[in-house]
């Protein structure tokens, strides 16, 4: 822009400067030869007044005068027929008649005439003035426009020296002019006050001061979107991917980078090998969505591809990974659990249903009966026992369980549970022992009784014989603690993590044996968390266990 201004001032002063010097030139061509014109007329008149005076010129005058410099004025007398009578340059004989030529018949007509026309004698372009004399013959003075235009010269060198100067000056002022009638726009504060631009312009600079405060307002939007969307997507525990046409990855959130690490600008088909995941991936990037489960880094996920359309335009996809490590977990112990309470449930119920059917069909001798019907008894009391914890724990799997709590001596509750296991224990030649007393606690009394029992129980069922049961009460950080110890067998360490899982049991052969339905230690465990605590398990095999209950349910 800057450069187009200096262009047009530069040029609109040298076109101005052009036509000054021409017109100035012209009027001055212009009154050279009218003065030169007049000068002629002038002489003209002088000469003719002298010839009407009487002065007397013969042929013999003008030839000793006749002068041959072709600038200088030309006299010819002509007579009424267009003789050439004198002439100041040639001899009148040698001449043609005059009596056609223009500024003559004037002369003839009116006294006086003038021509100007390429003179063929001369050979250049001749100006020619008439007077008519008293006696009737024609005065003409003629001068060629050569002698005119001498004087030229000097004033076209004249012309181009001022030219020269009006072209630096032009220059100057061109630039000057471009600057200053730039620096107003470039000095527009559009978040301060405009005082010194154009006030033309000032209508352009409030629309485009409005403009900018709405692009900028635009601009702190969508960045607030954008922060928006990035805060959503990067808290977002489900990840979210990006990708182009081409399968390049655009944007990944954090959860999606946990699972398979730095992703933008990469291809999704080179950071993810999976032969299903890589198939969904064309199937998407075709047009076409797709939904698969797979293992990634030790967890499971359900993982979406959608296409992205700009109308009929396939722009590129989106893909969703949802980690459903623990719904896979559950629903795998969901399958276990079934498939555990079936076979728990079908022992005793085959040996109830054996036994009843040899009474039936009379295969059981007299004497036998009682001792079958006493079998069918106990596998009937495993039965219900089995029942009973299924309920009780799906009661804790849907909070069923009402919050009846009341304040109770829990080493009372302790040595009663103890005594009622003690014949159990006198039968292994078990000791149990109740340490810590004066401990009032506020919780659920038939569910810290059904813990205790379940703990004392498993420390008696898998002691060695003259083993030893410790149970010790004591009061920690506002939590009741409640550590059963036993001298038994103990857990190997690679079972502590699942010793509290439903039917879960270290050594299988041991539990049938004792008559164990795995059940026990989990629902210690609910009954622990029920009441805000938690459990702790300290086991090494053959060195005994240690079950550490923490109960915070203390008040009412």
């Amino acid at each position: 822009m800057k450069k187009r201004i200096y262009l047009n001032f530069l040029g609109l002063i040298l076109l101005c400067s052009l036509l000054l010097s021409v017109s100035v030139g012209g009027i001055m061509y212009y009154v050279i030869i009218n003065q030169e014109k007049a000068a002629i007329k002038d002489r003209a008149a002088l000469t003719a007044d002298l010839l009407n005076r009487g002065v007397e010129f013969s042929e013999r005058h003008f030839t000793d005068y006749i002068n041959h410099n072709p600038e200088a004025a030309r006299l010819t007398v002509i007579a009424r027929d267009g003789t050439v009578l004198l002439d100041s340059k040639a001899a009148a004989a040698s001449m043609e008649n005059h009596g056609d030529r223009i500024e003559f018949i004037q002369a003839l007509q009116t006294g006086h005439g003038e021509s100007s026309r390429y003179s063929g004698t001369l050979g250049a372009s001749t100006y020619f003035y008439a007077i008519r004399l008293n006696d009737g013959n024609v005065l003409r003075v003629s001068m060629t426009m050569n002698s005119i235009a001498g004087a030229l010269p000097a004033v076209l060198t004249a012309m181009a020296a001022v030219a020269v100067l009006v072209l630096l000056i032009a220059n100057s002022v061109a630039r000057r002019l471009t600057r200053n009638i730039l620096r107003p726009l470039s000095e527009i504060d559009f978040d301060g006050g405009n005082a010194a631009i154009y006030d033309e312009l000032i209508p352009y600079a409030k629309k485009i001061d409005q403009q900018k405060r709405e692009i900028d307002a635009q601009i702190v939007a969508l960045k607030n979107r954008a922060d928006t969307i990035e805060a959503i997507t990067g808290n977002m525990k489900e990840g979210i991917i990006l990708i182009d046409k081409n399968g390049t990855v655009l944007i990944a959130n954090k959860s999606a980078e946990d699972v398979f690490g730095d992703m933008p600008r990469k291809n999704i088909l080179h950071i993810c090998r999976d032969i299903d995941f890589g198939q969904c991936v064309r199937q998407c990037l075709s047009g076409t969505g797709a939904e698969i489960e797979f293992e990634q880094g030790g967890k499971v996920y359900s993982v979406y591809f959608s296409p992205v359309r700009a109308g009929e335009t396939l722009n590129g996809g989106v893909i969703l990974l949802f980690d459903i490590t623990a719904r896979y977990e559950t629903e795998k112990q969901r399958r276990e659990f079934s498939a555990n309470v079936s076979h728990e449930l079908k022992t005793p119920l085959t040996s109830i249903s054996a036994l009843a059917e040899m009474i039936e069909n009379g295969m059981a001798k007299a004497e036998d009966v009682r001792g079958f019907a006493e079998k069918i008894s106990v596998q009937a009391s495993r039965l219900i026992s089995i029942i009973e914890d299924i309920i009780r724990l799906s009661e804790f799997d849907e909070g069923k369980i009402i919050r009846e709590y009341s304040e109770f001596d829990l080493c009372e509750l302790s040595d009663s549970v103890a005594g009622i296991l003690r014949g159990k224990a006198n039968e292994k030649r078990v000791t149990v022992n109740v340490t810590g007393g004066g401990l009032r606690v506020t919780a659920n009394r038939r569910m810290i009784d059904e813990l205790l029992y379940n703990l004392i129980d498993n420390a008696i069922k898998y002691n060695k014989e003259n083993g030893e049961v410790s149970v010790s009460l004591s009061m920690e950080n506002g939590f009741a603690k409640i550590a059963v110890t036993d001298t038994g067998i103990g857990i190997a360490s690679e079972h502590h993590s699942r010793v509290f899982e439903r039917f879960y049991r270290a050594d299988k052969s041991r539990s049938k044996r004792t008559g164990g339905t795995g059940l026990g230690l989990s629902i210690v465990k609910h009954i622990a968390e029920h009441h805000g605590g938690r459990v702790e398990l300290e086991s090494a095999e053959g060195a005994g266990t240690t079950v550490i209950c923490w109960i915070a349910a203390l008040r009412a």
